[in-house]
This record gives structure tokens, C-alpha cells and sequence, in this order.
């Protein structure tokens, strides 16, 4: 028996209270990655309130949910009120210690984190390494408008070695550290972005990314327990192997990855594009 269960898309439509505003596609999105939580008590974090609309959809799509805590830097936002309880706001900058204390006083942590703030690269980096660490394990943290990653207005361009989605990208090569055949700290590789923003990054804060997907304009990091995030060991099914026999033999054998000590491409301190000064005109 097929779910009676609105769709986000149907919600929207006919909601006619506060204004919400999101893409077509985000819609779409949301749809298919939410679906694993509707049923769930769902602690929601939303950065960016604007008119509120979205608290209110999400409160209604998510109806076995606990919490909605919506976050904005504007003080007019703190007008705004909401009938459902379920829904807090919370006034102040969300990247400063003092508004994250307010947040985690509702909730130590939460299932989903939605950035739609200042969509600036230094935001939406401090905002991930701030909050990434409060999404429980098995939650999903996505990033909006990451289209602004490609503006010169927001610190961007298509080869802008410091936007948000390049930070994104380089995640993807965290992911896969027990493959780099050298020794260093996967938060090494992210130096120059914690030197052009004044950042710091905890290593093993990174070891929690299980998978960075990308859509336009969008980002969803899954977080995951760090040993669910590895490799892991070869299985071997089946017992005929004239081909290649030797495969029986590995069965249960863990990859060991090839020594790039001299490798000039993985020995490099800062990625080739991090060290161009002036871009060229």
C-alpha cells in the first residue's frame, strides 16, 4: 500500500503561509534524500530564516519531528512567530561561540543541518567546521546556493581555488586518505583554505565524512562512524575461478596502497592552484 503521505512539492504548493523561496530543483532533491527521515523524530537546524516559510514546510513534511531551530543574523527576523512549538528561532551570527551555545541549549545535536545563510565562501566553510561535528551519525548536512561559488561578488570564479565548492571537492579527497600512499593528517590538504580564512580544522572531526554528493548548486555531506567510512576488506564470493584463481586466496585481505614518497604530485605542500597569486587576466 503506497504512502498518503504529501509530497514536499504538494506542501509547497499550496502553502499559503509565511513565503518560502527555493529552487525547483532543491525541491526535487529534497524529496529523494529526505525520504529516509519522514518517519523519524527529526531535529532540523536551518541557517538563514528570511520570512520563515521554510520552518513552517518543514514542520509539515516532517510530522513525527521534534525540533525546527532556525537561525538568522537579521534582528528583524526575531519577530517573526510561529504556532507549531516545535519551531525556535535563534538570533545571531552562526558561526560566533555565543549563538552556537543558544542553538545546542535545544539540542545537542541534530539529524539534518541546512545551510541557506550568507552563501560567502568564509561562511559556509566556518559554518560545515562548526556544525558538521553536531549532525549525528547517519545525518545530512547540505549547502545551498553554491552557485555564488562561481560570482566574484562572494570571493568566487570558475578556478577560484578558495569558493565553497572547492572546499567541498577537496572532502572527496578526504574521504579517501587511507589511499594517498604518504604520511599526512587529512586536514593537512586543507591548510590554505585555514590560512585565507583564519580557520582551524580537526582532523578527526574530518574522519566522520562518508559521502560528499554534488547537484547543482547544491552540496549534501552524509556523516557516518569513521570505521563505516573505510575500505574495509576484499570478499571473494563463488568458488570457480578459472581466469584468475589467485582471487580465492584474497578473500577477507585488506588493500595495501602503493608508497607515493616520490611521488611529486602527492608530496606537494598546497595544491598547484593554491599557489597562483594573481589570476591571470
Amino acid at each position: 500500500m503506497g504512502s498518503n503521505k504529501k509530497t514536499l512539492l504538494e506542501l509547497i504548493s499550496e502553502h499559503e503561509g509565511k513565503v518560502t523561496d527555493k529552487w525547483a530543483l532543491y525541491i526535487a532533491e529534497y524529496e529523494r534524500i529526505f525520504q529516509e527521515f519522514r518517519d523519524k523524530p527529526v531535529r532540523l537546524l536551518e541557517i538563514g530564516v528570511q520570512n520563515g516559510g521554510s520552518l513552517e514546510i518543514w514542520s509539515k513534511y516532517f510530522e513525527k519531528g521534534t525540533l525546527f531551530i532556525g537561525c538568522d543574523i537579521d534582528s528583524a527576523c526575531a519577530s517573526l512567530s510561529f504556532e507549531d512549538p516545535r519551531i525556535v528561532l535563534v538570533i545571531g551570527d552562526i558561526t560566533e561561540h555565543s549563538t552556537c551555545q543558544k542553538i545546542l541549549s535545544h539540542s545537542p545535536e541534530f539529524d539534518i543541518i541546512i545551510d541557506d545563510g550568507s552563501h560567502h565562501p568564509k561562511d559556509i566553510i566556518r559554518a560545515f567546521l562548526m556544525y558538521f561535528p553536531k549532525l549525528a551519525n547517519g545525518g545530512i548536512y547540505v549547502a545551498e546556493d553554491l552557485h555564488t561559488s562561481y560570482w566574484k561578488e562572494f570571493n568566487g570564479g570558475l578556478f577560484s581555488p578558495f569558493s565553497a565548492i572547492s572546499f567541498f571537492k577537496r572532502l572527496i579527497d578526504i574521504i579517501n586518505f587511507e589511499h594517498w600512499g604518504i604520511e599526512r593528517a587529512p586536514s593537512e590538504i586543507l591548510k590554505g583554505f585555514c590560512d585565507n580564512y583564519g580557520i582551524a580544522i580537526n582532523s578527526e572531526m574530518l574522519q566522520y565524512v562518508h559521502s560528499v554528493e554534488f547537484m547543482n548548486s547544491l552540496c549534501v555531506i552524509r556523516k557516518a562512524w569513521p570505521v563505516n567510512n573505510r575500505l574495509g576488506h576484499r570478499i571473494v564470493a563463488g568458488k570457480k575461478a578459472d581466469v584468475f584463481p589467485s582471487l580465492i586466496d584474497i578473500n577477507g585481505t585488506f588493500l595495501v596502497s602503493l608508497p607515493q614518497t616520490s611521488n611529486p604530485w602527492s608530496l606537494r605542500v598546497r595544491a598547484p592552484e593554491e599557489e597562483i597569486t594573481e589570476p591571470r587576466r
